[in-house]
């Protein structure tokens, strides 16, 4: 079915039939169809040497959206502005803190719901990627990771419909219930999400997207049923699919932008001269900290990128033709939410996002469509503004590998070790956990030794070294590091010791084959330490990507599923 799904058939090579029929109807048996399909992994590897039969570069992004479209409609949905009318979705694009302010403004469509009868709100969907421990993480029902029932039910009823659309689309087909005849696994997730969603009676979505935005499997959303867009900040990510500046980024991103819908965003972080002035010196020196450390993001690498973001804006005909801004000074000047479930003096930025556009939301849900309806929506854009009921749901937000703090006991002894757990896997992000886990442990006494368990897959791990560095401010920080490579990746293990060297000489590094092992080697070495007493706990901070976020979890049973 269309160009990108031949390319994909070609390289996963075919499968062998499926007896869908004699599958047993479990949380299981869900899995295993899910682990048939190609991976995202599949895809973006099109990307890195896109060529068509004349030899020049070909562009699979313009693919997508047909594509997805076509899929739908093998599901069953074929007019989407009809069929997905039930639906009003807030819509986020971004490179940091899309999935935060996805949970955030959850919490607040969740709250609204619960504190009124008859809400506007109505039941409240949620669609994420990736997942960290369950891939039920990714679809929520009110607050909430859908039940195995539920997921199961859904998976096998979002198969068979592709699979007897399939059958009707080519009867010659002997395998019509194959992989083959299914979209990768980031696109099936979504067409399960949306139907999931339609077939429980949601009302109020929020979905994120994949990777990009305009060619995003979840832009097939139509403009009738999104009540407001935002791109949260923007960074370095996907150059093969996106670009490799920021300005080409945000377009991307921006693609999500519809007629006649608010789009929101919050950039920056301003620079440091306007934080003093307002007062926030410490905030300021965090802020220039984010800039250095975003390798390829000036000051007027971000201009440039918002500059885009207000002509898409104009471009796409958003509502008004305007992007709404909440400006990084009103944030600042506000004083946040103490004692939230996701941590971290960056998260605020993210809280203030999430409210405008949910509150934007609940607006257009009763909005009778008036001029002064549509002008008094500047009065959500202030932090400040934003009701207690709805800080208070703020406070609940969670979602998993985000600053997650898991102790795991020691084996045999009283002691335990402290992991921070984050799927960060960009310098911006990467500096901002960094130096989190800097502040969460300064206070301790005795001092404690701090580790680093680092990872990453497809990217230079000697700069997003660079950032964790940076991040926690100084050399000797890490009293010992670990990087789990594979055996057969002397570069990527050469280009880890090399910078090490210059950026941390004294902290000895250790090169594990497995997350298995490096935690086996740090409990190890935890266990023969006689000197405890004084030298404090240790704490590790594990980050670098998404996947060694679920292996450290898996590693250390924390509340892990699958």
């Amino acid at each position: 079915m269309a160009t990108l799904s031949v390319g994909l058939e070609a390289k996963t090579g075919a499968a062998a039939s499926l007896d869908f029929d004699a599958l047993p109807r479990t949380y299981e048996s869900a899995l295993h169809l899910l682990s048939l399909l190609p991976t995202n992994r599949d895809v973006t590897s099109l990307f890195e040497a896109p060529v068509d039969n004349s030899g020049k570069p070909f562009d699979y992004n313009s693919l997508a959206i047909p594509e997805v479209v076509a899929w739908m409609g093998r599901a069953g949905y074929s007019d989407l502005p009809k069929d997905l009318a039930p639906l009003k979705c807030i819509h986020i694009a971004g490179t940091k803190g899309k999935g935060s302010v996805c949970a955030f403004a959850t919490a607040i469509l969740v709250e609204a719901s619960r504190a009124e009868a008859g809400s506007p709100a109505g039941r409240v969907g949620t669609y994420l990627s990736p997942h960290v421990v369950s891939v039920r993480e990714r679809i929520w029902l009110d607050g909430q990771p859908i039940s195995r029932e539920l997921f199961t039910k859904y998976t096998f009823e979002m198969w068979k419909r592709l699979s007897e659309g399939a059958a009707a689309a080519d009867p010659s087909d002997p395998d019509p219930y194959g992989p083959h005849t299914k979209p990768f696994y980031f696109r099936f997730l979504t067409l399960l999400a949306l139907h999931v969603f339609l077939r429980e009676g949601v009302r109020s979505a929020v979905i994120e997207c994949g990777i990009g935005g305009e060619y995003d499997a979840t832009n097939v959303l139509p403009a009738s049923s999104v009540t407001a867009t935002a791109v949260t900040r923007l960074g370095i990510d996907h150059v093969a699919m996106l670009g490799r500046s920021l300005e080409e980024i945000a377009w991307h991103k921006s693609g999500i932008f519809k007629e006649g819908v608010a789009a929101f965003t919050l950039q920056g972080p301003p620079s440091s001269s306007t934080s003093s002035q307002n007062g926030q010196d410490g905030e300021s020196a965090e802020n220039s900290a984010d800039q250095s450390a975003n390798s390829g993001s000036s000051a007027a690498d971000q201009d440039a990128a918002l500059a885009v973001l207000r002509a898409r804006a104009v471009e796409k005909k958003a509502e008004a033709h305007t992007l709404y801004e909440v400006s990084p000074q009103s944030v600042q000047a506000w004083e946040g939410v103490p004692d939230a479930a996701l941590t971290g003096s960056f998260q605020k930025y993210n809280m203030a996002l999430a409210a405008a556009v949910a509150r934007c939301h609940l607006r257009e849900m009763v909005s009778t469509g008036s001029d002064e309806q549509k002008a008094d929506i500047n009065s959500i854009l202030d932090p400040a503004t934003i009701p207690s009921n709805f800080r208070e749901a703020l406070t609940k937000a969670s979602l998993r590998g985000r600053c997650e703090v898991v102790s795991s006991p020691l084996q045999g002894s009283q002691r335990s070790i402290e992991y921070l757990i984050d799927g960060a896997h960009t310098t911006d992000s990467l500096s901002k956990v960094a130096r989190f886990f800097a502040k969460k442990t300064a206070g301790i006494s005795p001092r404690p030794r701090r580790t680093l368990l680092f990872s990453v897959r497809d990217r230079n791990p000697g700069e997003l070294l660079r950032a964790v560095i940076a991040g926690v401010g100084q050399q000797g920080f890490f009293h010992a590091a670990y990087f789990v490579f594979p055996p057969d990746a002397p570069l990527l293990i050469e280009d880890v010791r090399l910078t090490m060297q210059e950026v941390s000489p004294t902290t000895p590094v250790v090169i594990s084959g497995s997350v298995h092992d490096a935690i086996g080697r740090i409990n190890a070495l935890e266990a023969a330490d006689t000197s405890h007493a004084l030298s404090g706990p240790l704490h590790v901070l594990a980050a670098g990507s998404f996947v060694l976020a679920r292996e450290v979890l898996q590693e250390l049973e924390a509340h892990f599923e699958e």
